[in-house]
C-alpha cells in the first residue's frame, strides 16, 4: 500500500521520568550525654538532602541524608534545647524502559513528621518524605506532515514545541564566616534553622551562562543554656558562577535550578574571643537546561476527493519547557494569637508546605499552603510553640498551558496588634511554564478503492450553507478542497456566520 502522507522525522522532548515517591522516615534516637533530659518536645525540623542520583538500567537510584533537629524543653522549661541527628534516606524509581543517561531534577520535602519522647533520654521520630524527580530526553519521532497527493485534503494545526538540546551541571561550594549583628549577644548554642538556595538571574552568552543567586540562612540560638533568651540570625550569601554550555546564545529558552546537596552551620570564636561568628558550608548543585523551539504540523483529519478513507490515528503526548520566570511578591497574613497570655514572641518563621499551579488564558495561578511557626513565652516565662496553616494564591501572566513553580520565603516581618499577629512575607517565586500537547494525529490514510465516489458531471454546484457550518465539513461532504471553496467564494473565515449560497468547485 502506497502512503498518501508525507513523513518527516522531528526531534521531540519525551518525559523519561515525572514521578513522586513517598519515603518513610522512622527512627529512634538516644540523646547525647551532654544534652539534658527531655520534658516537652516543641518542634521537630527535618531537612532532607538528596546527595546522589544514579541511573542503573531502567531504575533511578536516589540516596541522601535527612537531618533531624528536635527543639525541646528540659524540666525547668526556661531554656530551649536542641538535639540533632542524621538519618540515611534512599528511594528507587523505575521507568518503563532503559533511558539514556540524562540529568534529573530532584526535590525532597517533608510530607509530615511526628516526634515524641518515649523516655527522658529517647526520642521516636515517625514521618514521610516526598521525593520528586523529573527528566526529559530528546528522541526522534516520525510524523505525518502533509498530503502526498492533491486529491487528499488534510486539516492541519500548527504547534510550537521546545526540545532540550544541551545541559550543564556544576557543584558549587560556598564557605563563609558571617559576623553576628552588633546588637546581638554571642551564642552559647545553635538551635538549628533553615537553609535554601535560589537563582535570581541567568544570562546566556555565546557558549556560556552567567548564573547569579543567593543562599538564605535562618538560625536560632541561645546566649545562655540555663535561662537564656532565644535570638534569630538571618543572612543572605550571594553567589555568581560562569557555566559552559554548548550552543548557548543570548535570549535562548532555558531553565535553571539550584538544589542544596548538603549544609553545615556552627558557631566560631570572633575577634573578641566569643562565639559571634556563624560559619557556613554549603554544597549547591546548579543545573541548566537549554531548549530549541520548532514548529510541528499536526494532521488532525483528512478526506479524499475520489474515495472514502480509513484514518489510522495515534496519540501524541508532548511537553516543552517555555523557560523560567522569576517574580517577587509580598503576602500579608493576619491571624489570632493563642488565647493564653504571652509575655514575649520569640520568633516567627514560615515553612512553605505545598504548591500547585494551573495556567489558562495566559494567566498562571499558584495555590499554596504554608505553616506559620511561632516560638513564644507565656506569662510565667516558659517557652511554648504554636503553628497555624495558611493558604495563599498568586497570579502572574505567563506563556504555555501548564505550569509548576517554587516559592521561597526570603523575609518575615511581623507585629502584634490587639492579640493578632500581622505578618508581611517577602517571597521569591520561580515559575516554570510548559506547553503540553495531548492530541490525536494522523498516522496513515487508507483509501477504500472498491467504493469510489460517483463522478460529478458539472464542474461546479451550489451549496446552501447554514450558520455555524465549517468550510472543512462542506468540503468533505462535497468531496472537494476547502481552499478551493474559500477562494471561489472569497471567504476569509473557516466557518459560515450566516445563511449563504456557495459555489462549490468540483475539482481539487
Amino acid at each position: 500500500m502506497d502512503t498518501l502522507l508525507k513523513k518527516q522525522t522531528v526531534s521531540v522532548s519525551v518525559p523519561v521520568l515525572d514521578r513522586q515517591e513517598e519515603c518513610a522516615l522512622s527512627a529512634d534516637f538516644v540523646l547525647p550525654e551532654y544534652c539534658p533530659d527531655v520534658a516537652v518536645v516543641l518542634k521537630c525540623l527535618v531537612s532532607p538532602r538528596i546527595q546522589n542520583r544514579q541511573w542503573s538500567g531502567d531504575q533511578l537510584l536516589l540516596d541522601g541524608t535527612a537531618v533531624v533537629r528536635v527543639l525541646y524543653l528540659d524540666e525547668e522549661r526556661r531554656c530551649l534545647r536542641q538535639a540533632e541527628f542524621s538519618q540515611p534516606i534512599s528511594c528507587t524509581m523505575r521507568v518503563g524502559s532503559q533511558p539514556d543517561i540524562v540529568p534529573v531534577v530532584v526535590d525532597a520535602s517533608v510530607k509530615f513528621v511526628n516526634c515524641r519522647a518515649v523516655s527522658p533520654r529517647r526520642l521516636e521520630v515517625r514521618g514521610a518524605l516526598l521525593v520528586s524527580a523529573s527528566a526529559q530526553q530528546p528522541m526522534p519521532m516520525e510524523m505525518a506532515c502533509a498530503a502526498d497527493t492533491p486529491a487528499l485534503c488534510t486539516h492541519v494545526k500548527k504547534a510550537t514545541i521546545t526540545t532540550p538540546v544541551a545541559t550543564a551541571e556544576k557543584i558549587l561550594t560556598i564557605s563563609d564566616a558571617l559576623d553576628f549583628p552588633t546588637d546581638l549577644p554571642p551564642a552559647e548554642m545553635l538551635l538549628g534553622g533553615d537553609c535554601h538556595a535560589m537563582i535570581q538571574e541567568c544570562k546566556l552568552l555565546s557558549g556560556k551562562a552567567i548564573v547569579k543567586g543567593q543562599v538564605h540562612f535562618h538560625q536560632l540560638y541561645t546566649d545562655n543554656t540555663v535561662d537564656g533568651r532565644v535570638y534569630c540570625l538571618d543572612f543572605q550569601v550571594p553567589f555568581s558562577q560562569i557555566m559552559d554550555i554548548e550552543g548557548a546564545e543570548e535570549g535562548q529558552i532555558h531553565t535553571a535550578y539550584a538544589t542544596i546537596l548538603a549544609d553545615t552551620e556552627h558557631c566560631a570564636v570572633g575577634p573578641e574571643g566569643e562565639n559571634s561568628v556563624l560559619e557556613v558550608n554549603v554544597k549547591v548543585l546548579l543545573q541548566l537546561f537549554l531548549y530549541e523551539a520548532c514548529e510541528l504540523p499536526l494532521l488532525l483529519d483528512a478526506y479524499h476527493s475520489g474515495y472514502p478513507v480509513r484514518l489510522e490515528m495515534q496519540e501524541l503526548h508532548l511537553q516543552g519547557a517555555q523557560g523560567c520566570q522569576r517574580e517577587t511578591a509580598t503576602l500579608p497574613v493576619r491571624m489570632e494569637l493563642p488565647a493564653q497570655p504571652l509575655s514575649e514572641l520569640v520568633d516567627v518563621w514560615v515553612q512553605p508546605h505545598s504548591l500547585s499551579g494551573t495556567c489558562e488564558g495566559g494567566t498562571a495561578r499558584l495555590s499554596g499552603r504554608m505553616l506559620v511557626c511561632m516560638l513564644v513565652r507565656d506569662a510565667d516565662g516558659c517557652l511554648a510553640y504554636y503553628e497555624r496553616p495558611e493558604e495563599y494564591q498568586l497570579e502572574y501572566a505567563c506563556v504555555g498551558n501548564t505550569v509548576h513553580g517554587d516559592v521561597q520565603v526570603t523575609a518575615v516581618r511581623y507585629r502584634v496588634i490587639d492579640n493578632c499577629l500581622e505578618l508581611q512575607l517577602s517571597v521569591f517565586v520561580t515559575l516554570y511554564p510548559c506547553q503540553r500537547i495531548e492530541q490525536k494525529v494522523l498516522r496513515e490514510v487508507v483509501l477504500q478503492t472498491d467504493q469510489p465516489y460517483e463522478t460529478e458531471r458539472a464542474s461546479v454546484k451550489l451549496y446552501y450553507a447554514e450558520p455555524g457550518e465549517t468550510v472543512w465539513d462542506i468540503g468533505r461532504s462535497c468531496h472537494t478542497s476547502p481552499e478551493a471553496i474559500k477562494k471561489e467564494n472569497d471567504l476569509q473565515e473557516d466557518s459560515i456566520s450566516r445563511k449563504a449560497v456557495l459555489i462549490i468547485p468540483m475539482t481539487v
